[in-house]
């Protein structure tokens, strides 16, 4: 039983460590945009441009995954004789 606890805190306070450098990471991101957008204020237009080239790369991964799997049910279904 104890040896649960042990791996159990261990896995917690590992967690707790990676979210602690993540958290750390994204604040020091922010803080050097924000230092860029004020030094630079025509970087805005590259980040904006970069958020919607990364919006649309999403997209197009959501729609290749959505196609994919649509075929291999369509393709378990075929299988199946279903309909």
């Amino acid at each position: 039983m104890l040896h649960f606890l042990e791996k159990f805190y261990q896995h917690t306070r590992n967690t707790l460590m990676w979210f602690i450098v993540y958290f750390v990471l994204q604040t020091v991101i922010w803080i050097a945009l924000g230092v860029l957008v004020l030094v630079y204020p025509q970087t805005l237009f590259i980040l904006f441009a970069l958020f919607f080239v990364l919006i649309a790369a999403v997209n197009v991964y959501f729609a290749i995954l959505f196609i994919h799997y649509f075929t291999k049910l369509k393709k378990l279904k075929d299988t199946l004789k279903i309909g």
